[in-house]
């Protein structure tokens, strides 16, 4: 995409995946497979959370709105200089539905292009926010 056609207020594509207790295993056994915790063990969660349930990483948040910002940029500009920062505000669970969305807020010019800065949020089926974050990616002169 063009720093031209990219303008404050631009909305980014939503991403909506659906959390499993399999999506959620499968996403940790690309991880730490040797190490138990709170993402791949229910007994761990239990004993230090209080939950019945594992918790889904907070990778998997920052994978999914990753994908929102690659699908906006392009693969070609996000996969070169793409950043995402998000801070956490609820755990994610299985039965979760989780939708990336945001709008870009910024733009500057630097020597190697327009970084683009886009506000980020995901928000669980009950529109409760479980992050917050901001991403960023310079789109080259051209």
């Amino acid at each position: 995409m063009a720093s031209a056609s990219i303008s404050v207020g631009a909305q980014i594509p939503s991403v909506t995946k659906s959390i499993t207790e399999d999506s959620i295993l499968q996403f940790e056994s690309c991880g730490i497979l040797d190490l138990e915790n709170i993402h791949n063990s229910p007994d761990l969660a239990q004993r230090r959370l209080g939950t019945t349930y594992t918790l889904a990483s907070g990778r998997m948040s920052v994978a999914f709105a990753s994908e929102s910002l690659r699908r906006f940029f392009g693969p070609e500009v996000f996969n070169h200089s793409g950043v995402v920062n998000l801070k956490f505000l609820r755990p994610v669970k299985d039965g979760d539905t989780i939708t990336v969305s945001g709008s870009v807020v910024h733009q500057e010019e630097t020597p190697e292009g327009t970084l683009v800065s886009v506000d980020i949020f995901c928000e669980n089926q009950d529109r409760n926010r479980t992050a917050v974050g901001m991403g960023t990616a310079v789109v080259p002169k051209g």
